[in-house]
């Protein structure tokens, strides 16, 4: 199922994300027919989250956060040109939650939108993270380590039961590379670098029927993988 983000602003810019958000079929921009109308339709019933652009609103920008914010609880992500300290404070004392330049590709935006959306359905609940995941015939134990495929077990190393366990905690959504890198690999290894794909490779061969045509874990060209359910 595609996130849904509604983009208070130009339609260039709501074209340009919708170009990066679908490459994976993963996420899908809706430009604001009229701030006065979408600020009272029941935006959390519809959408995942919320895009402001600071210069190129039809309604005052911070009237339009604070109502917004006032009306949801909708990630909210504004976009500023060359935006400096005071800018930042500003918007994010109107509610918002993050402060973008408006200058970053698509791409990159994308990422940050995706991250914001994670934080708020994924990591809602407070304490620790769940100690088992399930995404069809595939059980991974976090405490203990371990990981079944059809009740038998997988002979992983680290690195692979960490990238296991990162997919299986978003089944059937598409996980950018470089969130997939910061989760198991932290700060260690290059976003440009191979190692990710070897491992992926490593992993297919290990939970695949045919690893050339995967159909558990598969790419998202340009954007990442994503793990489904049989």
């Amino acid at each position: 199922m595609a996130w849904r983000v509604i983009v208070f602003g130009p339609e260039e810019t709501t074209r340009g994300l919708q170009t990066a958000g679908m490459t994976g079929g993963a996420m899908e921009f809706v430009a604001a027919q009229s701030p006065s109308v979408d600020r009272r339709r029941g935006l959390s019933a519809e959408f995942d989250a919320i895009i402001v652009c600071l210069e190129a609103t039809e309604a005052p920008p911070q009237e339009l956060c604070e109502q917004l914010r006032a009306t949801t609880n909708l990630p909210l992500i504004v976009l500023a040109e060359e935006p400096d300290a005071d800018t930042v404070v500003q918007v994010l004392g109107w509610g918002a939650d993050e402060c973008l330049d408006s200058s970053l590709s698509s791409r990159e935006i994308v990422t940050h939108i995706r991250a914001q959306i994670r934080r708020a359905t994924d990591y809602v609940s407070e304490g620790e993270p769940p100690e088992q995941l399930s995404v069809g015939s595939l059980e991974i134990d976090i405490a203990r380590h371990q990981a079944t495929l059809q009740g038998e077990p997988l002979h992983l190393t680290p690195k692979e039961f960490d990238l296991l366990a990162c997919l299986a905690r978003y089944p059937g959504r598409v996980v950018p590379r470089e969130e997939i890198i910061a989760a198991v690999w932290g700060d260690t290894l290059d976003p440009d670098s191979r190692s990710l794909d070897v491992h992926i490779g490593r992993l297919r061969r290990k939970i695949e029927p045919e690893p050339a045509n995967p159909q558990l874990l598969t790419t998202i060209s340009g954007v990442g993988y994503t793990l489904q359910a049989e």
